[in-house]
């Protein structure tokens, strides 16, 4: 992006280019749940989180998840799913440190990270569907 007039550093991240952060909820089907779009890029991803109305209707409970996965009558809560950056909440799995690891927080952390790709097709889908849109107007 370009460098927006008058923000000095706000919009410059860490990998030392201009950039806006994009906070996404995406379900396992690829749908984009929710969205937070236009905070600095110098903000940290947990940073911005914070920030939103989703952690306050997470921790104060008005969300309104469903108390069951869909198409099961075993209740089993929703969860996000993050990365280091955020902190652990009873809403919120992240990977386990990996300092003296036993078998069993490995396989966790493998099981955990099988829900980074979907996260990251979902991104590439959109992207591709705005460079469609992109030639076309062309």
């Amino acid at each position: 992006m370009r460098c927006p007039r008058k923000s000095g550093s706000l919009f410059y991240n860490y990998k030392g280019f201009f950039s806006v952060v994009l906070l996404a909820v995406v379900d396992a089907e690829y749908k984009f749940l929710y969205v937070d779009i236009g905070a600095s890029g110098s903000g940290s991803d947990a940073g911005v989180f914070s920030q939103t109305e989703l952690k306050e209707a997470l921790e104060n409970g008005t969300i309104g998840l469903p108390d069951n996965l869909p198409n099961d009558d075993q209740p089993v809560p929703y969860f996000l799913v993050g990365d280091d950056a955020f902190g652990l909440q009873t809403w919120m799995m992240k990977p386990l440190p990996h300092r003296n690891m036993t078998i069993e927080d490995r396989i966790f952390n493998y099981r955990l990270s099988r829900a980074r790709p979907v996260v990251e097709n979902a991104f590439g889908l959109l992207a591709a569907r705005f460079r469609c849109l992109l030639t076309t107007m062309s």
